[in-house]
């Protein structure tokens, strides 16, 4: 299966729109995102001329939409959405339009379930009975706050056997790779945008600087372990370099709540390198099977590397910091 880029679209007005949706040029499809228009909706004009394919969502403002309307004018959209040959309709589960996935046309349903508080305990049997409403695709996109809930939603997205296609989301900083490596997730796409607070990245980011449609579920993932790495470059550095040298991995940011929290989640998602920044230079050393001596030294590792033994630890700062001063000839004898 190959994972899709879905463009998210969200404007006040049917104009504005139509133009973020004809300018994701690069998408696989669009989200039209219909909650945040202004005035009567105009589903057939959200949908004339589309030269992609669109998925058709009109959130409610209790599952972190923007629709002030009621109910019944939901429905009414979302009912119209189907009727016009939208490709997809998004339904949230909680929101009780059983009518609507009993149409002959359900596959084109995508029913969704958000929680945008926590990972819940009950994940996996949510989906399950989200699956059994007999809908084309069940999305399920919940907020972690450590590394460790992104496995927990890695192991549903696992374990989930029912035959069907579904989207598993790790919302928040802690859940990157459930957007750039989505197909290790079996996500039927991945979803782009400018939405703020949940972690969602640019389509041009995804494309660009993660090459995500050359990544699969084998690429090696490598990383920076620290807390906080949002500010870092080195997502951008190392991605670049593994496109120069024709290198199949991916770089991301990993910022865990501690070491621990690391090691579970490169356990689970098989990481294959990181480098490691501030607070987790020393308390990674309890974690290595082997350190270089000069790591050993000074008592600091800054590179990790996966191997049959175990994580391996190594100090690159110190050359880092010492071969510009040596080749520009700064006396350092007695320093």
């Amino acid at each position: 299966m190959t994972t899709r880029l879905c463009a998210v679209a969200m404007a006040t007005t049917l104009d504005d729109l139509r133009r973020q949706r004809d300018a994701a040029v690069d998408a696989d499809l669009v989200e039209l995102r219909l909650d945040r228009l202004a005035g009567p909706i105009d589903v057939a004009g959200a949908l004339a001329g589309r030269r992609t394919p669109v998925i058709v969502t009109c959130r409610a403002g209790w599952e972190g939409g923007h629709f002030a309307g009621s109910e019944d004018e939901r429905h009414r959209i979302l009912a119209a959405a189907l009727a016009l040959g939208a490709e997809y309709v998004d339904i949230e589960w909680a929101a009780g339009f059983t009518d609507l996935l009993r149409r002959p046309d359900r596959e084109r349903v995508v029913l969704s379930s958000h929680d945008f508080a926590a990972v819940p305990d009950d994940l996996l049997d949510r989906a399950r009975a989200m699956r059994a409403t007999g809908a084309g695709i069940v999305k399920l996109a919940v907020m972690t706050r450590r590394l460790g809930d992104t496995v927990r939603v890695l192991e549903a997205a696992t374990d989930l056997e029912a035959p069907g296609e579904s989207i598993f989301i790790a919302m928040g900083p802690c859940g990157e790779v459930s957007r750039v490596c989505a197909a290790r997730f079996g996500s039927a796409w991945t979803y782009a945008g400018g939405v703020a607070g949940i972690g969602q990245l640019e389509p041009r980011t995804l494309l660009d600087r993660f090459r995500f449609r050359a990544l699969t579920p084998a690429t090696p993932l490598f990383g920076i372990l620290g807390l906080p790495v949002g500010h870092s470059v080195s997502p951008a550095m190392h991605n670049a370099a593994f496109a120069a040298a024709g290198v199949d991995g991916v770089y991301l940011a990993f910022p865990a709540v501690d070491v621990d929290d690391f090691i579970g989640f490169a356990r689970a998602f098989r990481v294959a390198g990181a480098s490691v920044t501030i607070p987790y230079k020393v308390a990674i050393g309890a974690h290595a099977a082997s350190v270089d001596p000069l790591a050993r030294r000074v008592g600091a590792i800054n590179t990790i590397r996966a191997t049959a033994a175990g994580w391996e630890g190594r100090n690159t700062d110190v050359g880092g910091f010492l071969r510009p001063l040596h080749e520009r000839g700064v006396p350092l004898t007695g320093a």
